[in-house]
C-alpha cells in the first residue's frame, strides 16, 4: 500500500508532496499514547475497545507542492 501526504506551509503555495510506502503496522501500540500531541476529551473515552493503529512508512519521493519538480 502507498499514500501521498501533502504538506502546505503557511502563506503562499509552498510545501511538499511526500510519496510514501507502508512498511509496518502495529495495532494498539503503547507508543500511540506517547507520541500524540493532544488528548481530546470528547473522543478519548468514547470507545476504549476501539482498535488504534500505528503505521510506518518509507518516503519514496519528495516533490514541491505545485509543479512536477522538474525545475
Amino acid at each position: 500500500p502507498s499514500a501521498v501526504y501533502l504538506f502546505k506551509e503557511d502563506g503562499a503555495y509552498e510545501g511538499k508532496r511526500l510519496y510514501l510506502t507502508k512498511i509496518r503496522e502495529e495495532k494498539d501500540s503503547p507508543l500511540i499514547g506517547e507520541i500524540r500531541r493532544r488528548k481530546h476529551r470528547d473522543v478519548e473515552g468514547k470507545n476504549p475497545a476501539e482498535e488504534k493503529f500505528l503505521i510506518y512508512f518509507t518516503i519514496d519521493k519528495v516533490l514541491p507542492l505545485t509543479g512536477d519538480g522538474q525545475s
